[in-house]
């Protein structure tokens, strides 16, 4: 029975295709995150282990606060005091249930240091808190390129299930966007 069961797995190996190089890597650093205990800080290292990949793929590095969360070489899950303590929670006024519905401020009044716009005419925004986001390429409204930054104050609210709305003070369009850093 159990030399029936040693074969099936062999076989049931042999058919599934291998996992090399980068995405091996990166399992292998995912499934040392298993060890931490704090779910916010498990979702970080998850996301700092997929570093290799987001490399190869030439998209966005993952922060240095989530690539230093992944424990190296070993098994061993990263001591509890390199565990960061969970971010203080925003300011909400949307009640119960402003977590699916949206309506958490994110961003309250806050100036803009930078605005750049790429040639269709999305912007990204870096707020003077260091905050950078991203106007979404589905978005059908487009912000008045000729606004200079220093003048430039933006309220960010939580929108429906995970997205987020901006509002640029005097402007009014709501533009959809997601937070970069």
């Amino acid at each position: 029975m159990k030399t029936a069961a040693l074969v099936l797995c062999a076989l049931a190996a042999a058919a599934l295709p291998a996992l090399a190089g980068t995405r091996e890597d990166v399992l292998s650093s995912a499934v040392r995150c298993g060890g931490i205990a704090n779910d916010r800080a498990w979702l970080d290292c998850y996301y700092g282990a997929a570093q290799p990949m987001r490399a190869q793929l030439g998209l966005i590095p993952a922060p240095a606060a989530q690539t230093r969360l992944v424990p190296g070489g070993g098994t061993a899950p990263m001591p509890a005091a390199h565990i960061p303590a969970p971010a203080a929670p925003r300011q909400s006024d949307g009640g119960l249930f402003s977590n699916f519905f949206g309506g958490n401020i994110l961003a309250n009044n806050v100036g803009a240091s930078a605005v750049t716009f790429d040639k269709r005419g999305f912007f990204t925004i870096t707020l003077a808190n260091g905050e950078v986001w991203r106007q979404e390429q589905g978005d059908s409204s487009f912000a008045d390129r000729h606004r200079p930054a220093p003048r430039t104050r933006v309220t960010i609210r939580q929108g429906a299930l995970g997205s987020a709305n901006l509002k640029i003070q005097g402007d009014n369009n709501v533009y959809k966007v997601r937070r970069l850093r």
